[in-house]
């Protein structure tokens, strides 16, 4: 009998960045200061990214995307949390019910979880100029900080897969 082996090095693996955000505001605000200091074009894409987590729920997490032809860079806004609302028991005596609802926020990369938003940049290219991103993203005045991230730190990293 033939087996056959596939070994990732033989697939090209692709190149990106990923940065953190932390700033409390809403995505299309996000979307449109990056859009105005970076000189990006970020539109809200067709399909959000969702999970399914282990309880069967949908976690929806905005996204954003900018594919820069002229640079061979797609640049994907995503935002780390999700709000998500339980209805528990009902309570109530009689003719009048309560449904009490408990929200829940779950997040994209948990290992992050003060982080508001994350900016995934690929590139054909082995480098990008990081530092000066995220020194541009400070600028901003609605953004409290900004960081590089780590991609090895991340455990679900089928998480970052915006496709």
């Amino acid at each position: 009998m033939v087996t056959n082996k596939i070994v990732l090095s033989d697939f090209d693996i692709e190149i990106f960045y990923l940065c953190a955000i932390h700033a409390n505001i809403p995505s299309y605000k996000m979307a449109f200061l990056l859009n105005k200091h970076l000189g990006l074009q970020l539109k809200r894409a067709k399909k959000d990214v969702t999970v399914t987590n282990t309880e069967q729920q949908q976690e929806i997490y905005p996204k954003y995307v900018f594919d820069d032809e002229t640079h061979y860079i797609t640049y994907t806004l995503v935002k780390n949390k999700c709000v998500l609302n339980d209805i528990d028991v009902s309570k109530g005596i009689n003719l009048f019910t309560l449904d009490e609802s408990i929200q829940e926020t779950k997040k994209l990369i948990s290992e992050y979880k003060n982080a508001d938003y994350f900016l995934k940049i690929e590139s054909e290219n082995d480098t990008y100029a990081m530092k000066m991103l995220v020194s541009e993203i400070l600028e901003i005045k609605q953004v409290i900080t900004s960081y590089e991230v780590d991609y090895n730190k991340i455990k679900k990293k089928t998480n970052l897969i915006f496709e």
